[in-house]
């Protein structure tokens, strides 16, 4: 779809003054700016990310009930059941406090559901099937929970002790639950609703290692460095789309440098085998190519074997899961262009539903560890809210993914007595709801979407940061641009603009993706060699474009650092 071109301007005094008090490039202070930075203070601590500046844990409502109803279980030498959600976060959220628990020498286990057979969340039959006979008498979740509240109740008259660890927002917590840590919670003054649900378990770690601290605890044993645990909430943060931002940013800062190390064989052997083993972990690396792989388990097998990659100290047997997860995601990509294949095919047929602001697609039997990656491409291709549905045995399960500016929890509560059960964030969500109320429900669906937002048929705007000309893009700029790092969702890579760009050469790669050497206008800045994903190629008779918009990054290949233009765009003029 084309996009409206739009350059950001911030406030020129605030780049002025931010550009004096930091000693920065100009354009290093205009991209702070834009970022909401507007003094040295937050400059600082936003180009410095440093641990000690984290909230304290304390803060997080619920922290103090949870730290001493643990405590109380390691002295006695309690059964704890760590219960985690099945994608990337929640594997990642369990193996942390899996780890944590066993160097404090507790009796720990945990348990992911499976996510078609068991379904999404702590339930009922998981007390009475699994808990109660296991002899548990502590459950703390990871990453999910908040909407729980019959199975914690259950637990709870069973004997059983429940603590929430999660960031879902609920309209209603547990309140059988010992503590609930969610720093969504209206009780919750953190300010901490930016974090994901490893970021939530991580702080329980935190807050526990300073109260066992205090009594004494690591007297007799060794004091775990937590800095070993930020490359499980790097992932976890970046997997599940968490802003960049805050807190995030530290940890997402720190377990990036953690990775680099090599030092947890599952992280190490994933990495190694989905990508060149010479490129520095950044962000975008763990969202395309580590994540993937993790989720592949828990959509298409169960998701306990990326946990278990994550936990394994034996590097023989992270090689070995590790393959085994790269095959599940080549599995997993060949499911998902074939069910959107059958998509793309089938919507021509229904011209009405293209002309509504919202998408809501079932089928028969798709597979549901693929609908919400469907949902989302095509949510990308058609600027509009998503929902793919699978039905089978008169019920209907779903993933919903939106886009910005609709947010999905209001519009799923709206819809909430159409609905067995949902739950997610204002991108993402899950659901499911009898088959006979799709067609009330896909109807309910456009109504609401149709009065958040008149402009949701609008041309999608292109951001650009600022125009800087090819000729300027050196390794000296490249190394400027490295302090915003890491990139992603809050804090996107720099999107950049140039005028009257050459086509110096240019050819399609890969069967959809176009390779060119750019140049710019004046002949004299030397050449680029650039890439635009997903398109046929050059439009025919152009040899220079109008404008382009596009992101400078370093291209590693073979042991070797190159500059090359990411082109998000191009305007090939009249």
């Amino acid at each position: 779809m084309e996009k409206q071109w739009q350059t950001i301007n911030p406030d020129p005094e605030t780049v002025r003054s931010l550009s004096r008090q930091v000693q920065c490039s100009p354009l290093i202070a205009r991209l702070l700016a834009i970022r909401g930075i507007q003094s040295k203070v937050q400059a600082t601590r936003f180009l410095h990310p440093s641990l000690s500046d984290l909230t304290p844990p304390m803060e997080l409502a619920g922290m103090g009930g949870a730290v001493l109803r643990i405590h109380r279980a390691l002295a006695a030498g309690e059964k704890i059941l760590v219960f985690g959600d099945y994608d990337a976060d929640g594997i990642t959220a369990t193996a942390a406090l899996v780890g944590f628990l066993k160097t404090c020498g507790a009796r720990v286990s945990y348990y992911i559901p499976h996510r078609i057979a068991d379904g999404y969340g702590l339930g009922a039959d998981f007390i009475n099937k699994r808990a109660i006979p296991a002899g548990v008498s502590l459950i703390i979740t990871a990453d999910c929970g908040s909407s729980s509240s019959e199975a914690v109740s259950l637990a709870r008259q069973a004997g059983i002790h429940t603590i929430v660890t999660d960031h879902h927002p609920v309209a209603g917590i547990p309140r059988a639950a010992v503590a609930v840590i969610n720093p969504t919670r209206p009780e919750c003054h953190a300010n901490l609703a930016h974090l994901a649900g490893v970021g939530v378990a991580f702080y329980l770690i935190i807050a526990l290692r300073a109260h066992l601290r205090k009594t004494g605890f690591w007297k007799n044993r060794r004091e775990p460095n937590l800095k070993h645990l930020c490359d499980l909430v790097a992932v976890g943060t970046i997997a599940d789309v968490a802003p960049l931002i805050g807190e995030n940013r530290v940890l997402t800062t720190a377990g990036l440098r953690q990775i680099d190390q090599g030092a947890r064989p599952g992280i190490a052997a994933l990495m190694g085998m989905s990508g060149s083993p010479d490129t520095p972990t950044d962000a975008e690396a763990i969202a395309y190519r580590l994540a993937p792989r993790l989720n592949a388990a828990g959509r298409l097998v169960h998701a306990r074997m990326a946990c278990e990659l994550l936990l394994t100290g034996s590097r023989q047997k992270a090689d070995g899961l590790a393959r085994a997860l790269c095959r599940l995601n080549r599995r997993r990509q060949s499911m998902e262009q074939d069910l959107l294949e059958t998509i793309l095919k089938r919507l021509p047929r229904s011209p009405g539903q293209m002309a509504q602001p919202v998408l809501v697609l079932n089928g028969e039997r798709w597979h549901e560890g693929i609908l919400g990656i469907v949902a989302s491409r095509l949510a990308r291709r058609f600027n509009r809210p998503t929902v793919t549905i699978s039905t089978r045995n008169g019920v209907g399960k779903g993933s919903a993914r939106s886009i910005d500016g609709i947010d999905l929890s209001a519009v799923l509560e709206r819809c909430a007595d159409l609905l067995d059960r949902f739950g997610g964030h204002p991108m993402a969500a899950g659901l499911s709801l009898p088959t006979a109320n799709i067609t009330a429900f896909r109807s309910r669906l456009e109504t609401v979407v149709g009065q958040m937002t008149a402009d949701l048929g609008a041309v999608p705007t292109l951001s650009i940061d600022a125009h800087v000309p090819l000729e300027t893009i050196t390794p000296e700029l490249m190394n400027s641009l490295a302090r915003l790092e890491p990139f992603g969702q809050g804090n996107p890579y720099p999107l950049f603009m140039d005028t009257g760009v050459r086509v110096h050469a240019s050819k399609t790669v890969g069967d959809r993706h176009c390779q060119m050497v750019l140049e710019d206008g004046s002949g004299n800045g030397g050449r680029h060699p650039a890439i635009q994903f997903n398109v046929a190629g050059v439009p025919s008779g152009v040899d220079r474009f109008k404008k382009i918009a596009y992101r400078p990054q370093w291209n590693y290949w073979n042991g070797r650092k190159s500059l090359q233009l990411i082109v998000e765009a191009t305007d090939p003029g009249s």
